[in-house]
């Protein structure tokens, strides 16, 4: 993905969702002056008065004036927000099927470990809704709550951390990270960010961080724009490499490595041939067998590359 495609998703994401908690908030709690609106969303007030004014011409297709969200003129002149039709935005209806298949996806972070207090309230009221609970996760990894806390509270404010981290080989390391999102791939929570110690891009499984410690210091890189954190890989790499080798792909998502003797075998699913590629390139020399043959033939291509920039 571009870099400007994500600067503007990064703006859109914080914006809708501010949309639609104002819209929750004023059928909560009534009228509210901008100003109060702009404190608790900690925005200006003439954010508030674009918010509103979006709102104002948005609701259901047709765009008709009952199709539209609606507020109290006189009262937008007085820099208050008095919502007089919502048009059902913060109520959401799903067939028996849509509500089955969410409490499966939400079951799955919850049990992983990964998931925000809002997903286990969200599951809660879906089970309510539905009465018997239809569906039971077991948890394949074990992530300590104080541990996901941490994490989340670091994305969500966007601050670096440090976290203690045993990697597959129990070697035990601090780490300085800059965390981007948390992702549940196959039932296990890792976090995205930027590895400081690394210098790289690195996704580190939950239940491996024995601690964290959030900093107030922002984080200052983008997420990486790679997608080979994808829930859905492309093609599925088995690499034979020694063991020497290992930490370049440890941290694969979904990764399963076994012992071969002085070497490793790794199997892993690859959705950007060329980022995988890119990782395992640095660990050249000590790579045995590369399958599939299009993730040998990107390492092979990368590989030419750089000898002919050093004129080899």
């Amino acid at each position: 993905m571009p870099r400007w495609a994500w600067v503007v998703a990064e703006r859109a994401l914080p914006r809708v969702t501010r949309l639609l908690g104002l819209v929750a908030y004023l059928e909560d709690n009534g009228p509210t002056p901008f100003g109060d609106l702009a404190a608790h969303f900690d925005v200006s007030v003439e954010q508030i008065r674009e918010d509103v004014n979006t709102l104002w011409v948005s609701g259901l297709p047709g765009h008709m004036t009952g199709d539209l969200i609606d507020f109290d003129f006189d009262a937008f002149e007085q820099d208050i927000a008095s919502l007089t039709n919502s048009q059902g935005v913060t109520q959401i209806r799903l067939s028996a099927r849509e509500a089955v298949a969410l409490v499966g996806s939400l079951s799955t972070i919850v049990a992983s470990g990964g998931a925000p207090r809002a997903a286990e309230t969200a599951l809660a009221k879906l089970g309510e809704a539905l009465g018997d609970d239809p569906i039971t996760v077991v948890s394949v990894s074990s992530v300590d709550p104080t541990v996901s806390t941490a994490v989340f509270d670091a994305v969500s404010r966007r601050r670096v951390a440090e976290v203690d981290y045993v990697d597959a080989s129990d070697r035990s390391t601090t780490r300085a990270i800059e965390p981007h999102r948390v992702v549940t791939i196959d039932g296990v929570p890792y976090v995205e960010c930027f590895c400081r110690r690394a210098d790289d891009y690195r996704t580190l499984r939950l239940d491996r961080i024995s601690a964290v410690r959030v900093s107030d210091e922002a984080v200052l890189r983008p997420p990486s724009d790679a997608g080979a954190f994808s829930l859905e890989p492309t093609l599925q790499a088995r690499v034979v490499i020694a063991r020497s080798g290992r930490w370049a792909i440890e941290d694969f998502p979904s990764v399963t490595i076994e012992d071969s003797g002085d070497d490793i075998v790794a199997t892993f699913g690859v959705a950007d041939a060329t980022w995988a590629a890119a990782r395992l390139l640095a660990v050249a020399p000590h790579l045995r067998v590369i399958e599939p043959a299009a993730l040998a033939e990107e390492l092979a291509a990368q590989a030419r590359a750089v000898l002919a920039a050093h004129g080899a």
